[in-house]
């Protein structure tokens, strides 16, 4: 029986895609607001074709980007990721089924709560953007712990708090490797959110994969 549903947050709860675009304009916006529409709309695809989907060390991602911009007088690569970090989480775009469904599983009396992988600052901000927090038992971000996704202890920490076994959680993300090795090698259940940079890749026979995330009713 299923007690708990947990659930990734970028590219699962939110389109991290969508939402990166809305950051790149403000981000464009605030630090390159001379260059024409074309400049910025390619200096956007640079950043899109170098952010590996948001994982990467930030410091090194803009450093990169102000090489490749030959960026004259641009400011620390520091505080470049000091902007991303404290201001990324202003931008969220949360899937249309994603409310309906957390209300529909604590309906059913069905725990739910997000892990998620990141600073601190980031994804705490991101959370409290969102509006999902008061539909979820729990929010566990990896940059308040000394482990982190696909380290089954964080799966495990947080069916603990909710006082479940692991067997009875199911995790959804996206990641093939952070969320769905993660969980799985935990002893929870495993549904695949097949969305963003990670799309079709890596899919496995064994775990089930949706494209809305509301379908995750269809799967416990």
């Amino acid at each position: 029986m299923i007690k708990a549903v947990l659930f990734d947050f970028d590219e699962t709860l939110q389109d991290r895609t969508a939402a990166f675009e809305k950051y790149m304009d403000t981000f464009m916006a605030e630090y390159l607001p001379e260059l024409s529409c074309e400049e910025k709309i390619k200096r956007k695809k640079d950043m899109v074709d170098t952010g590996n989907g948001g994982y990467v060390n930030r410091e090194e991602w803009y450093q990169n980007l102000i090489n490749i911009w030959n960026w004259e007088k641009a400011p620390s690569s520091k505080e470049l990721a000091n902007h991303y970090d404290t201001q990324f989480g202003y931008h969220n775009v949360v899937f249309e089924g994603a409310v309906p469904l957390l209300k529909e599983l604590k309906r059913r009396g069905i725990k739910t709560g997000v892990i998620t992988n990141g600073p601190s600052v980031l994804q705490h901000k991101k959370m409290e953007q969102s509006g999902l927090v008061p539909y979820c038992d729990i929010v566990v971000v990896s940059g308040d712990l000394p482990f982190a996704k696909p380290q089954p202890e964080i799966f495990v920490y947080t069916a603990e708090k909710l006082g479940v076994a692991v067997s009875q959680c199911v995790y959804v993300g996206d990641h093939p490797v952070n969320d769905i090795e993660g969980a799985l090698s935990s002893g929870m259940k495993a549904i695949r959110m097949n969305w963003g940079w990670f799309k079709n890749q890596t899919l496995r026979e064994d775990v089930p994969v949706i494209d809305n995330i509301y379908d995750v009713l269809k799967h416990i």
